[in-house]
């Protein structure tokens, strides 16, 4: 079984439109609502793929419970607690030429939820794969996913972790089964910028060398690699497109490399997966299915590979 834990979850709320013009009044082309948070939509995704999953983390008031409902319609299990406040609405603008996001803060969680999420966790069946993935809420602080990872140290449970740089950085120790760094994550936990596939590559083995088993490094255009603890070195080109929409492409495609492995997929199948899932979620608007994702592998354009391995 595989569960996702999303501290932050949110609404995402996304507006299309030609241009804004501060100050003015604008009006949009269209809306959409879809549930978010990093987790979640890698519970999303996995449901697509056919494999279950169970999303946990904090959710608040009104907001809260229409994201419950939306997974629920979704037939995607759940297993959150309430907290005080509102579930944070992100606004996302999508303009002709450019993308602004405009992230809420969240509801008001505090240690004592924090204790209840780990109490929570240490009830997770071994044999798991728990994904711990996205923002830490502003009223707790900001070492709390070592709390998570305490709860889950010495169990038989595989932790996939994906969030910011400085907070990889931290729980690198506790040896999880997979991180999922993006380029920009990738340096910022080294301190430096990443300005090509190789210079990913070398700044992976790194993190296999300060305790973490695998590692994922998502490229955008130039793909992804994975490096592995046991000396594989895999790289996966990405497609060519129109970039819609780059919301959730990331959790796509750890989504389907997990859906991958979980179908007894090796690595590099499972990678390939992964990257043509966040491609073809990168090329519309919301989170690309399986069928969507099967038929952008079988139909599209691969670009060269970024890197030789």
């Amino acid at each position: 079984m595989i569960y996702t834990v999303t501290m932050n979850p949110a609404l995402d709320y996304r507006i299309y439109t030609e241009s804004i013009y501060h100050g003015l009044i604008n009006r949009s082309e269209r809306e959409e609502i879809h549930v978010g948070g990093k987790g979640i939509n890698v519970a999303v995704v996995l449901k697509s793929f056919g494999i279950p999953a169970t999303a946990m983390g904090f959710i608040g008031g009104l907001t809260g419970e229409m994201l419950r409902r939306a997974l629920e319609q979704e037939r995607i299990e759940s297993d959150f607690l309430r907290v005080r406040g509102l579930t944070r609405i992100n606004v996302k603008i999508r303009e002709k030429e450019a993308e602004t996001d405009i992230n809420g803060a969240g509801p008001e969680v505090n240690l004592k939820d924090l204790k209840r999420l780990t109490e929570k966790l240490m009830q997770i069946p071994d044999g798991s794969v728990v994904v711990l993935s996205g923002s830490i809420p502003a009223t707790l602080p900001k070492d709390s996913y070592e709390c998570l990872f305490d709860a889950l140290c010495g169990r038989d449970v595989r932790i996939v972790a994906d969030m910011a740089g400085a907070q990889l950085k931290q729980i690198v120790k506790y040896r999880p089964w997979l991180i999922k760094p993006n380029r920009e994550e990738l340096g910022e936990i080294f301190g430096e910028e990443v300005k090509d596939p190789l210079q990913a590559l070398t700044l992976a083995e790194k993190l296999l060398t300060q305790g973490t088993a695998n590692v994922i490094v998502s490229l955008g255009e130039d793909g992804a690699i994975f490096v592995s603890e046991s000396g594989e070195r895999v790289a996966a080109p990405s497609y060519f497109g129109n970039v819609k929409d780059t919301v959730g492409a990331g959790d796509a495609l750890l989504a389907a490399f997990l859906a991958g492995k979980e179908s007894g997929a090796n690595n590099s199948q499972a990678l390939a997966l992964g990257v043509a899932a966040g491609c073809a979620t990168a090329f519309r608007s919301g989170l690309a299915t399986a069928a969507e994702t099967r038929l952008l592998m079988e139909n599209g354009i691969r670009r060269a590979p970024a890197i030789d391995l």
